[in-house]
């Protein structure tokens, strides 16, 4: 059933809207979540794998050294492993945006049709995440607050390109038009339940650490997956305030 109104929305509405169209396209995104989280689980893994055991018995220079030197060696790998994982999350988290999309318009889809859409895609939101990186950098690097600006004023170029068909660099300009004059209503909206989340997973963290064996892995896993269970709702979330401001700027 369709969920998306008509009219702008308060922070309550727009955060209960968000939970409902998160429940309602759940079982349709959270495939994609699982896969980058297994995706990313190999990708650490093999990073770690790759770096030698820390030599105890040198010097904190020395092991330095060595760290840095092995990095250095492993310098082509971790370049490739660096491209496999933007390319999957370019594609997964685009097919993502899709499918809630079509939830929230109540339209039918199937998960390889979405994932082809996404490939097709791929090579303007890899641009556009590069000029996004690019001008957070360089904002942050000149003044904090402009990397901050620049962070929530360009965030939408995603939707943008897949929503409305536009190329990288129009999508970023598009973003920044949408969000200029309503920069702190779309920054409380993402503070709010990104707040609660970070308490919850601290409660977890927390209750985890006296449960477990600190030395394990499975805190550190299983924080992971709450992630992935998470992300879809903070996908959903934009969405609908992306949605928000263009009833709001008549885009």
């Amino acid at each position: 059933m369709p969920v998306l109104p008509q009219q702008p929305r308060n922070l309550t509405e727009i955060l209960s809207a968000s939970f409902k169209l998160y429940t309602e396209s759940f079982t349709k995104v959270i495939g994609y979540s699982l896969i980058m989280f297994v995706v990313n689980k190999l990708l650490t893994s093999f990073i770690l794998d790759a770096m030698p055991a820390v030599d105890s018995t040198l010097t904190p220079d020395a092991q330095m050294e060595e760290q840095m030197a092995a990095i250095v060696q492993i310098m082509p790998s971790l370049l490739v492993v660096t491209f496999v994982a933007a390319v999957c999350s370019c594609i997964f988290y685009s097919a993502m945006i899709y499918r809630i999309d079509n939830v929230a318009n109540g339209r039918a889809d199937d998960f390889v049709e979405v994932l082809l859409l996404a490939v097709k895609k791929f090579p303007a939101v890899i641009l556009a995440g590069i000029l996004y990186t690019i001008a957070i950098t360089v904002g942050t690097f000149l003044l904090v607050i402009p990397g901050i600006i620049l962070m929530i004023s360009l965030m939408f170029f995603w939707y943008f390109i897949l929503l409305e068909g536009m190329n990288a660099y129009d999508s970023l300009m598009a973003s920044h038009r949408l969000v200029w004059g309503d920069w702190w209503r779309t920054n409380i909206v993402f503070f709010v339940p990104g707040f609660i989340f970070f308490i919850i997973l601290l409660v977890i963290l927390f209750f985890g650490a006296l449960i477990t064996d600190p030395n394990s892995n499975t805190l550190n896993t299983g924080s992971e997956l709450l992630g992935a269970f998470a992300t879809p709702y903070f996908y959903a979330l934009i969405y609908l305030q992306y949605h928000d401001l263009k009833l709001r700027k008549n885009m």
